[in-house]
């Protein structure tokens, strides 16, 4: 009889999982998708963001009051949470008639966000019947204001919005501009948690095994990490 050299046969798994549970202060439901023009000309939709932790929120170029105080907070939850590279502050604009790529990107610069660099800032826009419908289902009133006293003649009357739309794209969280930073910071850190395997050994060597001998080993390993670990298949090398 000849002989053959098997590797594993059979598998054990031990993994501890440790579920999320995010909380939110609206009801929770599927985000709206959209496919609309970011300031750097790439198109962007909501399935492109899947895997990634979006915060989402209203602006226009030209603001000069609500919206830059929430970018700017926004931007400093950033900095305490040392940048993830899974999360994407993404702004709706409420201005699409006005807001040029050029003009969207300039109001980045504004707060030293580097927009170019850092990807993980996007501005969209699109035409204003596709903003409505946006606007509508987040609950966003846009209307244009004259007033001749400011250096564009007008600003934009709108209802600040956050919300929080996991990796799935879920919405986790809704806010208006009083939105607690706390609340948002302890909710991202959540849904940005990640499974991390480690196996116990990877590798076992059975020697020489005579044809028609059953053997088999068990191979272990645990989720270290702190995200949920799903595991849809196994298949022996």
């Amino acid at each position: 009889m000849k002989n053959k050299r098997l590797i594993a046969v059979s598998f054990v798994i031990i993994a501890f999982l440790s579920a999320v549970h995010a909380t939110a202060n609206a009801s929770e439901r599927n985000a709206m998708d959209f496919s609309l023009n970011n300031w750097d000309g790439r198109t962007i939709s909501l399935q492109d963001l899947k895997g990634k932790v979006v915060v989402l929120t209203f602006s226009y170029a030209y603001c000069s009051a609500r919206c830059p105080i929430i970018t700017g907070r926004l931007y400093y939850l950033d900095k305490t949470m040392n940048a993830p590279i899974d999360v994407i502050y993404l702004h709706m604009s409420v201005d699409p008639d006005n807001d040029t790529p050029e003009r969207r990107k300039k109001y980045f610069n504004l707060y030293g966000i580097d927009a170019a660099k850092d990807g993980r800032w996007m501005f969209l826009s699109g035409q204003k019947s596709e903003m409505s419908k946006i606007w509508g289902f987040y609950g966003v009133t846009a209307k244009k204001v004259k007033d001749r006293r400011l250096p564009e003649k007008y600003y934009m009357q709108y209802d600040p919005k956050v919300a929080v739309i996991d990796s799935n794209g879920f919405i986790r969280y809704e806010a208006g501009f009083d939105f607690s930073e706390e609340e948002v910071k302890s909710l991202i850190e959540k849904l940005s948690l990640k499974p991390s395997i480690r196996f116990s050994e990877i590798k076992f060597d059975f020697g020489t095994v005579k044809e028609g001998d059953i053997v088999s080993h068990d191979f272990e390993f645990v989720n270290e990490g702190s995200g949920v670990l799903k595991i849809k298949d196994l298949i022996p090398a």
